[in-house]
C-alpha cells in the first residue's frame, strides 16, 4: 500500500518538480542541455562489456568513488562505469576528471517514477548498482531488484533522524532495506541501524572517504603566493553564516602578537561573499575578495576566496585549518564538514562543537592528533600562536603513514566485498 501511495503521490507532483527544474536552468543551477535527464526519457549508448553504475548525490559522494573506479578500470578493460548524480558541481567535476575518457559516463538521476527507472534500466542495463551514502530511492531499487541487479549500499549513512523516518514507515522500510545485497556502512550509528531495518549483509570497515586522493594541485598559479611566503597563515574552510565574524575575532587576537600574520577564508557558499564582506568591514582589516586568477595582496589581513575549486590549493599550502559548519548552533544536527582531505594533506584541524555528521571521523582524527575542537576566539587564537611558534610540522610523516595504512585498509576490503559480488553473478 505504501509503495502504491509512494509512486501515486511522485506522479501528483511530477509537473511541478519539472517546473522547479526548468527554473533552475535559467537560474544556471542546472545544466542547460543535460537537465532533462532527471525528468524525460533519454537516449543512451551503452558500451560493450560489464557496466559498473555508481549514483552519488554531490561532490562529496562522488570524489569517494574515485578511488573504486580507478581500481577497476586498470584491472579490467571490459569495465565499464556509469556515474548518476544530482547536482551541477558533481558533473562539473565529471567533467574535470573523465571528459577524456570513453569507458566513464555520466547521466542525471531521472525522476523516481516508475516509467523513467524502468526505461533508465532497460537502456542502461547495469552489471552492479551501487547507491552512495543516504540516497535511497524505492522504486528505482524495487525495480532494480525485479531485474536482478545486485546492489550495494556504499559508505551507508543512516543517522538518528533518517533512522526515525524510516522506522515510521517500519514495514515498508524493511521491504526496502532488505532488498541490498550489501551494506557497507560509514559508522558504528549506521551499522546499528541497518540491523533495525533489515538489510540483510551489513559490513563496518572505516569511512570510504577515508580512501579519497587528495586532489591535483594547479602548480601553474605558484606565483599567486610567493607575496606571503613568510607570513604566518591560517584557514578557515567552508565557512558558514556568523563564522566569518569568529574568524575575524580569532585573527584580531592574532594580530596583537603577530604582526605578520594573514587569515584566509574559504566560504561553504560563495554566492555569500559580499554578504561576508559587510559583515566584517568594521572589522578594521584590510580585506581583500580573491577571484581565481588574482594574486594574494602582500598587504592585505584577511582574503576572502571568491570561487570554487580552490580548497585543495590552499590546505596543500596553508597547515592551520580551522573547518566551518561546526560553530553554528541552528546546524547542530547537521553540523560538520568532511575534514579527511585536510587531514590527508597535511594540515592541523580545528573544529566548532558540532560535528554530528562526522563523528565518528573526528573522533578517530582527534585521538590520532590530527584535529581537537576549539569553542571560543581566545582558545582557537593561542593554539595557532603556538603552532606558528613551533619549529617542527605540526603534523609528522609517522601521522601521515599511520593515516595512509588506516585508509588502505578500508579500501582493501571495500574492494574484497565487490570482488565476491562480481564473482558470485558473474563471469568477466
Amino acid at each position: 500500500m505504501l509503495k502504491f501511495l509512494y509512486s501515486f503521490f511522485l506522479v501528483i507532483i511530477y509537473i511541478p518538480y519539472s517546473i522547479v527544474i526548468f527554473f533552475r536552468v535559467f537560474l544556471n543551477k542546472e545544466d542547460k542541455i543535460k537537465f532533462k535527464e532527471k525528468i524525460i526519457v533519454n537516449k543512451v549508448n551503452r558500451p560493450n562489456g560489464f557496466l559498473f553504475w555508481f549514483h552519488v548525490a554531490s561532490l562529496g559522494e562522488f570524489n569517494s568513488i574515485l578511488p573504486i573506479i580507478s581500481h577497476y578500470s586498470k584491472k579490467d578493460t571490459k569495465f565499464n562505469f556509469l556515474i548518476t548524480s544530482v547536482t551541477l558541481s558533481s558533473y562539473n567535476e565529471f567533467k574535470k576528471k573523465f571528459n577524456a575518457n570513453s569507458r566513464v559516463f555520466h547521466q542525471f538521476l531521472p525522476y523516481d517514477l516508475n516509467f523513467l527507472t524502468n526505461d533508465f534500466l532497460n537502456k542502461w542495463k547495469p552489471n552492479l548498482a551501487t547507491f552512495v551514502d543516504s540516497e535511497i530511492w524505492p522504486n528505482f531499487i524495487f525495480n532494480i531488484k525485479k531485474k536482478n541487479i545486485p546492489l550495494v549500499l556504499l559508505n551507508a549513512r543512516i543517522t538518528k533522524k533518517t533512522f526515525r523516518r524510516w522506522m515510521f514507515f517500519r514495514k515498508f522500510s524493511k521491504s526496502l532495506f532488505e532488498l541490498f545485497n550489501i551494506c557497507i556502512a560509514s559508522s558504528r550509528e549506521t551499522e546499528k541501524n541497518l540491523i533495525e531495518l533489515n538489510a540483510k549483509k551489513i559490513k563496518y570497515y572505516g569511512n570510504i572517504k577515508f580512501c579519497s586522493s587528495a586532489g591535483i594541485i594547479n602548480d601553474k598559479i605558484e606565483y599567486q603566493f610567493k607575496q606571503i611566503k613568510n607570513k604566518k597563515v591560517w584557514c578557515a574552510v567552508s565557512t558558514h553564516d556568523n563564522e566569518e565574524i569568529f574568524c575575524s575575532k580569532v585573527h584580531e587576537i592574532i594580530s596583537k602578537t603577530e604582526k605578520n600574520s594573514l587569515c584566509i577564508i574559504i566560504p561553504r557558499h560563495v554566492n555569500r561573499t559580499k554578504k561576508i564582506l559587510q559583515n566584517l568591514q568594521n572589522s578594521g582589516f584590510k580585506l581583500q575578495i580573491k577571484n581565481e586568477k588574482d594574486t594574494i595582496n602582500p598587504d592585505a589581513e584577511i582574503v576572502l576566496v571568491n570561487y570554487y575549486g580552490a580548497v585543495n590549493l590552499y590546505l596543500s599550502k596553508v597547515k592551520n585549518v580551522f573547518i566551518g559548519k561546526s560553530l553554528v548552533r541552528k546546524l547542530s544536527k547537521v553540523g560538520g564538514q568532511n575534514p579527511i582531505e585536510a587531514a590527508k594533506m597535511g594540515c592541523y584541524i580545528f573544529h566548532g562543537p558540532f560535528i554530528s555528521n562526522f563523528t565518528e571521523i573526528y573522533e578517530y582524527l582527534n585521538k590520532k592528533e590530527f584535529s581537537e575542537q576549539i569553542n571560543y576566539p581566545e582558545e582557537l587564537a593561542d593554539k595557532l600562536i603556538n603552532n606558528f611558534n613551533k619549529n617542527q610540522k605540526v603534523v609528522d610523516r609517522e601521522k601521515l603513514k599511520e593515516l595512509e595504512i588506516y585508509s588502505n585498509s578500508i579500501f582493501k576490503k571495500t574492494i574484497n566485498e565487490y570482488d565476491i559480488l562480481i564473482n558470485e553473478n558473474f563471469k568477466t
